[in-house]
């Protein structure tokens, strides 16, 4: 369906409102607690590096990962959306020969590009190096790294092809778990054997080829026939291509909005201080997870929605998940801010100094949070293109702001570009949303969270000035429940709306389920065989 089309008409045996808000709880759910490993693994991570090698080191490896995940972006090409997209919108219609088609179609093509990117950047790894950065040492960096572009693309693209099927389980467990788990691990046996920072950069690249294979195995769980000759496939290239084309403009100006400041601060400055803004880049990500939990479960609901006809009620689910993403966004924000120099400080004394960039860039994204998945609402409903623009003049914004601030104010300037463009690309993907489907996000009830974070802020405030906890960890394990349980309880005082409530109900339910159904199953292994 392009943008000019109607939506086809409302199906008599559509679910209703009570139970879209309890899939997007159980989904949200899954991916808040899978989202919430994969950062701690993540960040272990990076602790860890840091750790063992310093910012100076930890700077090199960063700048290695953005190029690899350039490549990996390019060779994607904006199908990743679309492929969730069509394998919804496949599925809602009934047609299995066109599901398998468009999965079938999005991984060939993309592999392919990811092998031709890889052999592109070994090449010419050691130009990157000296006229680019101008730090030969990245050379095998970029080498090493190109290793892991095919299996990082094939990770993705058959993660995303699973979301189709309005489920996220397996993304969760595959990119949030289990390769963060195995590429800590990887890390600590490549330092005892030795391998210094690229012992890391191999652990990276074998971590992401067991992510593949994981992947491709849950996908073939979801349909079996992936892998069967005989069963029927229809293939709709020129379709697929030409909605990748803009969504791919899109991811890739998104990717570069991302990264961009590592790359202005590579340039000008000095791998110490990639080293530093990454750390604090990343605590300040942290606000993002609220965000990335719903927007996987709920992307595919737009699309079934709008070729339902449904833009009522999408329009209502859109506001309560947007709602219910700056509640949890908020908390996170309020959360890092009041403990971004602890935080740091784990990471080691040296990093401490990148605690305003925390600030700065978490406004940014507590903004992005509270406008919610506007992107997602464009791609799945056909404006692309709309989606592609509003991140261009983001991100041009974005390296504009960058190439003027960061000569003069270093970090600083590059937290202030960073959390430009990411204010810039929601507010532009707000007002499409709001001119073309008519929804907008914003009503009295933000209040009640904003009213909670803000009290319970205070109070943990109040409380640290007179427990006066050690920096670091020590203040971190005091403040972090004290906090989390005082945004409970102002949150708890304030009437709750009835889809809160349903959402807090479902969430409950869900959560009951998954703990019964886990002690029925040890208890089945524990039971003595019969006699």
């Amino acid at each position: 369906m392009t943008a000019g089309e109607k939506p086809a008409a409302s199906s008599p045996k559509e679910e209703g409102y009570n139970a879209h808000i309890g899939k997007i709880a159980r989904g949200a759910g899954t991916s808040s607690v899978g989202q919430g490993v994969g950062r701690v693994l993540a960040f272990a991570t990076q602790v860890i590096l840091a750790r063992m090698f310093g910012p100076a080191q930890v700077g090199f490896y960063v700048i290695g990962i953005s190029v690899v995940q350039a490549c990996s972006v390019l060779a994607v090409s904006g199908m990743d959306n679309v492929v969730v997209r069509y394998v919804a919108r496949y599925r809602a219609d009934g047609d299995a020969a066109r599901v398998r088609g468009v999965i079938l179609l999005v991984l060939g093509i993309t592999f392919a590009l990811s092998l031709a990117l890889s052999v592109l950047v070994f090449a010419g790894a050691g130009w990157l190096a000296d006229v680019v950065f101008q730090k030969p040492f990245l050379e095998n960096i970029f080498r090493a790294f190109s290793v892991a572009t095919p299996f990082f693309t094939l990770m993705t693209v058959t993660l995303y092809a699973s979301q189709g099927f309005q489920t996220v389980k397996y993304v969760t467990y595959v990119e949030e778990v289990a390769r963060p788990l195995i590429n800590l691990a990887l890390v600590g046996v490549f330092y005892l054997l030795g391998a210094q920072i690229l012992g890391a950069v191999a652990a990276y690249a074998l971590s992401m080829a067991l992510g593949a294979g994981l992947a491709l195995y849950y996908l073939r769980r979801l349909l079996p026939e992936l892998t069967r000759r005989a069963a029927p496939a229809k293939y709709e290239t020129r379709e697929i291509l030409i909605s990748s084309g803009p969504i791919m403009v899109a991811k890739l100006t998104t990717y570069v909005n991302g990264w961009a400041m590592t790359w202005v601060l590579g340039a000008f400055v000095a791998a110490r201080e990639v080293g530093i803004f990454n750390a604090a880049f990343r605590t300040a990500a942290l606000s993002g997870l609220v965000l990335t939990a719903f927007s996987g479960i709920f992307a595919p609901m737009i699309s079934d929605l709008y070729q339902r006809g449904s833009l009522d009620r999408l329009g209502l689910l859109y506001k309560d998940v947007s709602r219910w993403i700056f509640t949890g966004s908020l908390a996170v924000f309020l959360l890092t801010a009041l403990l971004s120099k602890d935080v740091l400080a784990v990471f080691g004394p040296e990093f401490v100094v990148g605690w305003p960039v925390v600030i700065v860039v978490s406004l940014g994204q507590l903004f992005s949070a509270s406008v919610g998945v506007t992107g997602k609402i464009l791609m799945m409903t056909g404006n692309e293109r709309r989606a592609m623009w509003s991140r261009v003049i983001a991100t041009a914004i974005t390296l504009a702001a960058g190439l003027a601030l960061v000569p003069s104010y270093g970090l600083l300037g590059a937290a202030t570009a960073a959390a430009a463009g990411l204010i810039a690309v929601n507010a532009l993907t707000l007002f499409a949303v709001s001119r073309l489907l008519g929804f907008w996000p914003y009503n009295l009830l933000y209040l009640k969270p904003l009213s909670a974070g803000l009290l319970a802020a205070g109070a943990s405030l109040a409380a640290r000035w007179a427990l006066q906890p050690s920096e670091g960890a020590a203040a971190i394990l005091v403040l972090t429940p004290l906090f989390l349980v005082l945004f409970a309880a102002f949150s708890a005082a304030f009437r709750i709306s009835d889809s809160d409530r349903q959402f807090l109900k479902a969430s409950w339910s869900a959560m009951r389920r998954k703990t019964k159904g886990k002690t029925k199953a040890k208890g089945a292994r524990a039971a003595p065989p019969k006699p």
